[in-house]
Parts: C-alpha cells; structure tokens; sequence
C-alpha cells in the first residue's frame, strides 16, 4: 500500500505548550483526587497550576478546552507516526494506533470526566477522514464511515482506560484487530 502524508497545521509555541502542561498536570491532580468536575473552576485550576487566568482563557474557553487540546497534540503524535510508516498496511496502522492509546490512557477519562467526548470524537474521526481519503479508500458514505470509525475508536480507547489489569500491547493490538473494522481490505490504492 501507498505511503500516508498527513498534513496537520498544528503549532504550539512553547510558552504555549508548558502553559498547556501544568493546566494538564493540575487537570489530572483533580481527576486523581476524585474531584467532581463540576466543582473545578478556572480560578481553582490555574492556582493550582500557577497560571494567571488571563493566560488560562487566552487559550482556552472553558475547562474542557485543556483535554480537547491534549487530544490534538496526541491526535497530531499519531499522525506524524502514520506519515512517517514506509507503507500502510492495517497491521501498522493498528500497531500505531494500539501505541498511542496505551501512552496516553488517562485522555478517554478526562474527556468522560469534563464531558466532552463529542469535541474528541469529532478530532478522532477527523483524523479517521483524513487517513482514508488520502489512502483513497472506495467508500460511498466517507462522513459516516469516518464518523462510526471514530466512535468505535474512542470507545475502545474508553474501554481499554477501564481494564485491571491493563492489557499488554499483544493483547491490545489482537482485540483492537477483531473488534475495529478494516476498512482498508476495499482500498483502491494508487502508487
């Protein structure tokens, strides 16, 4: 199969980005002591993070901004990962895929916790449609295949963050070959 070239316009500064990492670290404090979401405020997180508020919605609209955000740097990881693989096969694709789920488990948890899942769902799926139109897989209903597929992503994504013990990556790649579709086997790929 062909090669993937990606293209994602994604460019963070770095003040930007350490601003973006202590909201995450003091976003997970919070998670971790089982704080209800709905009592974190903007003011609390950004003492606890120790960013003024003003660079708080510089950035961001609400809480949930931090998560969506974290979505889109891991979102773009995988996409650099995807363009980078010598030749797309399903089985490369999954073992990128199977990869960044396992780093990042805590992501699907934020996203239920700040309900949010549609604003991530809809970063997956695109990232879905991209991949498949530039693979030019045959499909009929592009939007709705990419949409189902970044549904069933996230959920297995959710799903995997839930499980004690965790699986290992073995086990994660097999599940995610017989529970995500493959929709490159009616791929008409062009060199």
């Amino acid at each position: 199969m062909s090669k993937l070239s990606i293209n994602s316009d994604l460019h963070i500064d770095h003040r930007t980005h350490q601003t973006h990492v202590k909201l995450m670290t003091a976003l997970l404090a919070a998670f971790t002591a089982h704080q209800p979401a709905q009592t974190l405020t903007v003011s609390q997180l950004c003492r606890e993070a120790r960013v003024s508020r003003a660079t708080f919605y510089r950035h961001h609209q609400d809480i949930g901004d931090i998560v969506t955000v974290a979505y889109l740097i891991t979102l773009r990881e995988l996409s650099d990962q995807l363009s980078a693989l010598p030749t797309v096969t399903y089985g490369n694709l999954t073992n990128a895929i199977v990869h960044t789920m396992v780093a990042h488990p805590q992501l699907p948890q934020l996203a239920a916790w700040l309900h949010v899942e549609p604003r991530v769902i809809s970063l997956e799926s695109g990232l879905v449609q991209r991949v498949l139109a530039d693979l030019e897989v045959d499909d009929q209903q592009p939007q709705f295949t990419a949409t189902y597929l970044g549904n069933c992503l996230h959920q297995f994504n959710w799903q995997l963050s839930q499980m004690r013990p965790q699986l290992t990556l073995i086990e994660t790649a097999r599940l995610f070959n017989r529970l995500i579709p493959n929709v490159l086997q009616s791929a008409r790929i062009t060199p």
